[in-house]
Order: structure tokens, then sequence, then C-alpha cells
């Protein structure tokens, strides 16, 4: 059965075991379509395993990076790790407030303001209105929103409304934080003033799940990286070697988000001794 429960072990964070997560495929169908799934005789519809078992420990403080190309189940294992997606079986065990950062908006009304997405994203969370309060005006000068905070995001350039979902998670506490390609739209002022952010929370002891399509960002703030292949891992270990076996594969990668995993070279892997 597939649980999420608190780790007992107190230098242990995060404890995937066995972790898969199974979808049906053309669960949108037509009317046409549904009826005849219901006559009798009708084969079973097609499955698609994001992760096919996946075995981590995570201890506290680690910056952990996840690399793989599109679809290989990095942002899945991270949705259940924040709670927003259920495993299929297998358990993740987590000790600690997490402070998920998935996609660009994610958890935001675009008919609410700045201010009003802050609170509620931060409500469901967990924490006090009055912590909110204090904390609000710190969450917008950190995004440099301004008055732009009293306007509906459905308002916000993609650029304003990442600025907002990060000032958000760095202005109020937890243990374990994810930042799922949240920097892949903003300038490169603010890109690197959240790099030293997440960095400052590595070095105070939280714990960082960091995923990027860009290598730099990845060997500057990961120790260890996670290379994820068809739902299960295909290699674990220091981040220059993993991010090298990883690029020799699949070629160097452009930034930026239109060039996220796009192959810019020939390589071939040369698997590391283990």
């Amino acid at each position: 059965m597939a649980v999420t429960t608190r780790y007992e072990s107190r230098d242990v964070a995060v404890h995937a075991e066995g972790l898969r997560k199974r979808y049906r495929l053309g669960q949108h169908r037509s009317l046409q379509q549904t009826v005849k799934r219901l006559l009798p005789g009708p084969s079973a519809p097609p499955t698609f395993e994001a992760l096919a078992g996946i075995d981590l420990v995570c201890h506290r403080g680690e910056a952990i990076g996840f690399v793989g190309i599109n679809g290989s189940g990095k942002s899945t294992f991270l949705q259940i790790l924040a709670g927003s997606v259920l495993p299929t079986s297998g358990q993740m065990r987590v000790r600690g407030r997490v402070l998920p950062l998935l996609a660009v908006g994610q958890g935001f009304h675009p008919e609410l303001t700045g201010y009003e997405n802050v609170t509620l994203f931060a409500s469901a969370l967990g924490f006090r209105r009055r912590m909110i309060a204090e904390r609000m005006e710190a969450v917008a000068a950190f995004a440099e929103l301004g008055r732009h905070m009293e306007t509906p995001v459905k308002r916000f350039s993609t650029g304003m409304i990442s600025r907002l979902s990060f000032s958000v998670g760095m202005m109020f506490p937890a243990d374990i934080y994810i930042f799922d390609e949240v920097l892949a739209v903003v300038d490169a002022e603010f890109q690197g003033r959240c790099l030293e952010e997440i960095k400052r929370l590595h070095r105070s002891g939280r714990t960082v799940f960091f995923v990027s399509h860009n290598r730099a960002q990845m060997a500057e703030i990961c120790e260890r990286i996670i290379w994820l292949e068809h739902g299960a891992v295909r290699d674990h270990g220091p981040a220059p070697e993993v991010l090298d076996a990883y690029e020799r594969e699949h070629g160097p990668t452009e930034h930026g988000p239109e060039g996220a995993n796009r192959r810019v070279g020939p390589a071939r892997l040369r698997r590391r001794p283990r």
C-alpha cells in the first residue's frame, strides 16, 4: 500500500522504497470510446509507468539534483514528495515540512492578486495568518513587484509569476525545499540572487532537491545527482561525475526553456566504474 509518513531516523529527510507511479493512458476519451469500453470484451486501456520502483535515501542537509530527458520521472517523483500526487505502490517517508516550487505559478489562482495568492499558497502549506502577514512585504520586496502585488496574477508576465513563486519559497521556513525548473524564465540578475539564496538554505542545513536544464546551476547547487531514465535510477553519485556521464550520452544541452533537453552534439556514454 502506498503511504507517506514521517520518517523516524533523525538523519534521514526522505526515504523512498519501491516507489511506483502508473498512469492509465487515454483517460480523456470521447463518448464513442467510452461506450465501446463499457461493452463486453474490451481490452484493458494501456498504462504508462512514470516511476518504476525508485529506492532513494536522502539525508538531512543534502542538496540533490535530478537529470533525465522529458518523461523520465523527475517531476513525478518530486510531486509525490510534495504530496500533490499519490504513488501507485511503494512508500515515501518524509521528515519535516516540505516547501515545493514545482512549476511557475503552480497553486496560484489567476483571478486573485499577488497578495491574495501569497496568502492562499502559504496557508495551504500550513503557515499561520500572522506569520503570512508579517512576511508579506518581504515577499514583495524580494520579488521586486511593488505595486503589482495588488494586481490579479492573470495580468502578470511569466517572469513576474516566477519571481513571486520563488519569493514565497524564500520567505517561509521549511525543512525540505523542492525547486523544479523555477528559474528558467527569469532574468540573469534574479537568477543569481535566487541561486545565492538556495546555497544559503543548503549551508544552513536545509535539504534541497533541485532540477534544472542548466548544467552550471546543477553543478553549483548539487552535491549528488540522480539520473532517471524510464522511471528508474540509471545512475547516481557525485555531481560532476554523473553530469559528465549524462552529457556523454545525451550531449550538452542548451540553456534556457526553449533549448531544454535539446541535444546539440553527438555523444556516447562511457560508464563510470562502480
